[in-house]
């Protein structure tokens, strides 16, 4: 029972607010795209409680952790989560066969691991070992698997119908789902989500502010972020 609730704990987690490069993209002008959405009422309604969460909920906790947390401490609490992350990169680049990225992940985990204080430290970047984004989602696109519709999922936020058949093999391939005690696995993943999701909180308020159709900006820029993603 544990394992399962740790299982969705992760998979919170890979919210839209924890996948900082996707939350990057929102700095860039995103061209309107035909998307499948047939649950658009039940879709515009569920971001609207999200938001609601978000705003009432996340926005003050997340404002109280950057005032107390210092930068550097920030920064390597995500380097550590980012490389806990590297077995799920490199199962996904092997099995769409791109071996030099797969090498290159490993390469990143070992060195960071070792000499990096188990991932605190980025030691694997500045010595020419890049991280490329991957996950079980754009292994199934690779594969020919198509997103079929969008659809928004309630407190994790936007996904689509492939994506969320790999939620459960993405938190399969995370370390920390195999840490028998719920409450170091919870603490775990409560650190995590905060410290992705502080991270790029003023990206996020400005959303919240320009009074845009935020329905359309996320749903529009997940699909791009997730193709691009596929294509490359």
């Amino acid at each position: 029972m544990y394992k399962i609730l740790f299982f969705l704990c992760f998979m919170f987690s890979q919210s839209i607010f924890a996948q900082d490069d996707f939350l990057n993209e929102f700095e860039s002008e995103y061209a309107s795209t035909a998307i499948n959405d047939p649950f658009e009422t039940y879709n515009r309604f569920m971001s609207n409680v999200n938001w609601g969460i978000y705003d009432y909920v996340f926005s003050p906790a997340l404002e109280s952790y950057n005032a107390v947390t210092p930068l550097g401490l920030r920064i390597g609490i995500y380097n550590f989560f980012d490389n806990l992350a590297s077995p799920l990169r490199f199962l996904s680049q092997l099995l769409t066969l791109h071996f030099k990225e797969a090498g290159n992940e490993f390469a990143r985990f070992s060195l960071n691991s070792t000499f990096g204080i188990g991932g605190i430290l980025d030691i694997a970047t500045p010595n020419g070992l890049y991280s490329k984004r991957s996950d079980f989602g754009i292994t199934f696109g690779k594969w020919g698997l198509d997103g079929e519709f969008y659809f928004v999922l309630p407190l994790l936020g936007p996904s689509n119908f492939r994506d969320i058949l790999a939620m459960p093999l993405n938190a399969l391939a995370y370390p920390a789902t195999y840490i028998d005690s719920f409450w170091t696995s919870s603490a775990i993943y409560t650190l995590k989500e905060f410290n992705y999701t502080a991270r790029h909180k003023d990206t996020i308020d400005t959303i919240r502010r320009d009074g845009l159709d935020s329905y359309i900006l996320m749903r529009n820029a997940y699909e791009q972020f997730r193709n691009e993603l596929i294509k490359e």
